[in-house]
């Protein structure tokens, strides 16, 4: 799907593989086994594997009136490998703030909670005709998804850090969380400033609480030649595990498709698979 490697070529800018890197130097087992996580160079699966290399583990359980108030500082990349915007080598100062905090809806009250957290650094100047007091500010995004615990204590146990600003590659990365059955189905969604569209993907917890990546393979059931049609990703209710995309014809504008792709799917083990699908056309055309 053409928006798919657009998102991907886009990713490669920003460099996520390290903090994998840097939990197997630490001698700190993976979330899920090495046959979960997409190989780094799986242009297809590409966000999968970012996906899959937010979750987090062995972070201390704090109270859940701590996370509403302040900001936690979880692992991430270097700046050099995860910032587009301009900034020095030396980091001065730092702050945060909590824009968010929620619970989630899930079929399960109080289990889990979202937050979002706001951070602003000061760098010395990557331009050094500024003078030595010049300094570069970089704004920074960053979604935490808490499970509930005993009493009122929480855990994160997933992140994802963006770049904010005219440099930033994202616009968004949304959470969201359903149960089904004895587990639980996590979607990430990352959005792509302009109009480079959406990418879902989807993370699958056990109830005895390990994570998998899921495999979209219902995307290859589609009939030969329907996937490059769809230009800004699918969007699917991570309740019902039905969604709709844009169908574009050759000669559609980039704003408006001439259908709909209507798509119910199936959870089976850790694959999403087609249970069947259906086209209609858009209101634009049928006033045509």
């Amino acid at each position: 799907m053409r928006a798919l490697r657009a998102i991907s070529e886009r990713l490669n800018l920003v460099l996520l593989a390290g903090l994998l890197s840097c939990a197997l130097l630490m001698g700190v087992a993976s979330p899920v086994s090495g046959q979960g996580v997409p190989s780094a160079g799986d242009s297809r699966h590409g966000m999968l594997r970012d996906a899959v290399l937010g979750l987090l583990h062995d972070q201390a359980e704090l109270r859940e009136t701590q996370a509403r108030e302040r900001c936690l500082l979880l692992p991430v990349d270097p700046p050099n490998d995860r910032l587009q915007g301009p900034h020095g080598d030396s980091l001065i100062a730092n702050s945060c703030e909590v824009a968010r905090f929620q619970s989630l809806e899930s079929g399960n009250a109080r289990a889990w909670f979202s937050a979002e957290y706001r951070w602003v650094l000061l760098f010395t100047a990557e331009d050094s005709a500024g003078g030595p007091a010049a300094r570069d500010t970089v704004t920074e995004s960053e979604v935490v998804l808490f499970a509930a615990s005993d009493g009122d204590l929480v855990r994160p146990i997933w992140h994802a850090r963006i770049e904010t600003g005219d440099r930033g590659v994202w616009r968004s990365v949304t959470p969201e969380l359903a149960s089904r059955g004895s587990n639980v189905l996590l979607s990430v969604q990352h959005c792509v400033n302009g109009t480079g569209g959406c990418s879902q993907e989807f993370l699958r917890r056990s109830v005895a609480g390990r994570w998998s990546a899921v495999w979209q393979l219902w995307m290859d059931q589609l009939p030969h030649g329907m996937e490059g049609r769809i230009l800004h990703g699918v969007r699917i209710d991570v309740r019902t595990l039905e969604g709709e995309a844009g169908f574009y014809a050759s000669h559609d504008p980039n704003c408006c498709p001439s259908e709909i792709l209507r798509v119910a799917l199936a959870l089976k083990g850790d694959s999403l698979l087609l249970s069947h699908y259906s086209m209609r056309p858009t209101e634009s055309t049928t006033h045509r």
